[in-house]
């Protein structure tokens, strides 16, 4: 037992009430992460409520196919930075642009362009967007009005201007307007590859007519911004989006924060503060493994595994580090960490 310290279910439960209950102080620390990023990939992602005492968790559309009640989890992270900045929470059935620019201005995001998801590509939100100073990449929809379907529909690449060299590989290109339509070889190979195997497997709704119906379609990344950048730096920008999808991988798959039991909104607060603080911690493991060229080798949580069995011991007044595996110590040297 710690001297000072009453861990009893009461005191948590208004610890968590009070600490969450000061959301200026949270954003403020924040803020001290945000800087001067140029280059902010927002998304969200519902986190799964069933608590009866809440008004934010709402029933919203989820990943899982499925309209349980549920609360929106806004996150930017730095492409710069490589790391989650700013998070907030919204009702589950807030959705839209309007949530992006009240999490721009409380974040204190300024001059940043804003790297969204398919979800904020409609004709309102660029209009709103653009009215309100944010910059922005957007991906849009296949069917979206705003991709000229004629060029699509031309012979080969014949309907593409010119091309810039993408891993390795070309990644052709036209312009109208404000949206670039991007064609990936690679990904309509595989795009092709995916939908004839559906046809073989007699999936409904998959034929040989749909597939040809389709087929100009495939490979196609079409990109609406308002930056004024060049076509491969949009591009480049779009396909940092990857970043984000391991920030959510690493709080619902490997802190297992997919759902909140919490009751109370600032003690709901607390919680999503907690899972921050943990997922910035999670990635100084992932920046540094990724910086000593080891992500092939080893996850974030393999990492944690073999340090979580490092400790000290105290033997006649001194403590001394355990004894640790040669695989630990070899991990230790690769990422240049000393265990003292």
């Amino acid at each position: 037992m710690l001297s000072g310290f009453n861990m009893s279910p009461r005191s948590i439960s208004e610890f968590m009430r009070n600490f969450g209950g000061d959301r200026e102080a949270l954003v403020a620390f924040m803020r001290e992460f945000i800087g001067d990023n140029a280059h902010i990939i927002f998304d969200g992602t519902g986190i799964a409520s069933q608590s009866a005492k809440m008004g934010i968790n709402r029933v919203g559309y989820s990943a899982r196919g499925d309209f349980d009640p549920q609360i929106n989890l806004l996150y930017a992270f730095s492409r710069d930075t490589k790391k989650p900045i700013y998070y907030r929470i919204v009702a589950g059935n807030v959705r839209d642009v309007s949530a992006l620019s009240l999490t721009l201005k409380e974040a204190g995001l300024r001059d940043s362009v804003v790297i969204a998801d398919k979800g904020f590509a409609s004709d309102a939100n660029f209009k709103l967007m653009d009215e309100s100073g944010i910059r922005y990449v957007v991906p849009l929809r296949r069917n979206s009005t705003l991709i000229d379907a004629d060029k699509l529909k031309t012979t080969g690449r014949a309907g593409f201007e010119v091309y810039f060299m993408y891993a390795k590989r070309p990644i052709w290109y036209f312009q109208k307007g404000s949206v670039t339509v991007f064609l990936d070889d690679a990904l309509r190979v595989e795009e092709e590859r995916a939908y004839l195997l559906k046809i073989e497997n007699e999936v409904d709704g998959y034929t040989k007519e749909s597939f040809l119906e389709k087929s100009h379609k495939f490979g196609i990344i079409a990109l609406c911004s308002n930056t004024g950048r060049k076509p491969d730096e949009i591009y480049h920008l779009y396909k940092e989006r990857g970043e984000i999808e391991q920030t959510f991988d690493f709080l619902k798959n490997l802190l297992e924060q997919d759902k909140s039991y919490m009751q109370n909104p600032k003690s709901l607060e607390t919680w999503a503060f907690i899972n921050h603080i943990s997922l910035l911690l999670n990635y100084k493991i992932f920046n540094l493994l990724r910086e000593k060229k080891l992500l092939s080798k080893y996850s974030v949580a393999d990492t944690l595994f073999q340090f979580k069995y490092i400790h000290t011991i105290k033997i006649d007044d001194d403590w001394i580090t355990s004894e640790s595996t040669k695989k630990t110590r070899a991990l230790l040297k690769s990422l240049g960490l000393h265990i003292t």
